[in-house]
């Protein structure tokens, strides 16, 4: 688990120094930023060790000097190869003897979310908010990479309580801030990795009655591919402001089923039945026929000839009948 979590961490690393760089060549970050590493061979010939590349595959961590010089000429760099979200995700590192410091290490924006301050007599009060489902809206309506460190925090503190039902809520938060920045530099470019590294290490532990989540097997880029077409579209048309903000407050619109029940079946978190829900023939039937409306819902979405039909109908037509096929074309 760590080897993957060192990985995934360099790469992003390297990815935000490419984007800075505005897509330089490996040989062109190399010369700038390990001259030491260039030098000439018996023949002459210029030659350097090509770490760049190892770095862009995640093989070896940074030194320190490197990821100092580094943020010197691209800056938060260093952030987010130390971000407390690789602490977080590795089972390694005991909640209780770091949960403060994890805290201490998440934005502003996430601490005025997780604490509230309340005036006393002669001092200022703080305190830790409860974890609820209104705390974990409103850290999804951030849509940054500090919130998604804060709802794996989350999440382990409900795991470490027993809290299931707290757990597959902070998942499904999880699941919608990884969909919020995926569209988003450097993390596009990871995103089916960090949904795999995030299912192994934390997510696809997470059961609740009879369901498990099932983040690591996700087609996250169609999901991706969905939610940033339709935002697209709306920026087209002059429905939309380009600023990211915008585009979060539509996208979890679409999560959320405003613009239709079909976005809301087909955005939700891809989860799988336990062994106890295959043991059970009733609850289990009904499982399978929710799971294969909630593929249906694809269809409605990415298909001209089923996009003409509205899913709710043929839904509640196919869920109300035990014996009902999902109605044909035509039909």
């Amino acid at each position: 688990m760590r080897r993957c979590i060192d990985q995934q961490r360099v790469q992003l690393w390297f990815q935000w120094i490419r984007q800075l760089s505005h897509g330089a060549t490996y040989y062109a970050l190399e010369k700038q930023l390990i001259g030491d590493g260039f030098g000439r061979n018996a023949e002459g010939v210029l030659s350097h060790r090509h770490r760049m590349a190892r770095y862009a595959q995640g093989k070896h961590v940074p030194r320190s000097d490197l990821v100092e010089r580094a943020e010197l000429h691209f800056p938060k760099s260093k952030a987010l190869l130390e971000h407390v979200y690789w602490e977080i995700l590795d089972p390694r590192h005991d909640l209780a003897v770091n949960r403060s410091r994890w805290l201490a290490g998440l934005g502003a924006d996430v601490q005025r979310v997780l604490y509230q301050s309340r005036p006393m007599a002669s001092e200022i009060m703080v305190r830790r908010e409860k974890t609820s489902r209104r705390l974990l809206r409103r850290l999804e309506g951030l849509g940054s990479f500090e919130a998604l460190a804060a709802t794996a925090l989350l999440l382990r503190e409900a795991q470490a309580e027993d809290n299931q039902a707290l757990a597959y809520s902070c998942a499904q938060s999880f699941w919608a801030v990884l969909l919020l920045i995926g569209s988003t530099l450097p993390f596009i470019n990871l995103l089916a990795a960090m949904a795999a590294l995030a299912g192994d290490a934390l997510l696809d532990h997470v059961h609740h009655e009879g369901e498990r989540v099932a983040i690591k097997s996700a087609p996250i880029y169609l999901y991706e591919h969905i939610l940033r077409s339709q935002c697209l579209v709306w920026e087209d048309m002059g429905r939309l402001a380009p600023d990211w903000k915008s585009w979060v407050r539509e996208r979890l619109k679409l999560m959320r089923g405003n613009y239709g029940f079909d976005l809301l079946f087909a955005l939700r978190m891809p989860t799988e039945p336990t062994e106890e829900l295959r043991g059970d023939p009733e609850r289990y039937g009904i499982f399978q026929k929710d799971e294969y409306a909630r593929w249906k819902a694809l269809d409605y979405i990415t298909k001209p000839d089923w996009a003409k039909r509205p899913f709710m109908d043929d839904w509640v037509a196919y869920m109300s009948n035990p014996d009902a096929c999902w109605p044909e074309l035509g039909g």
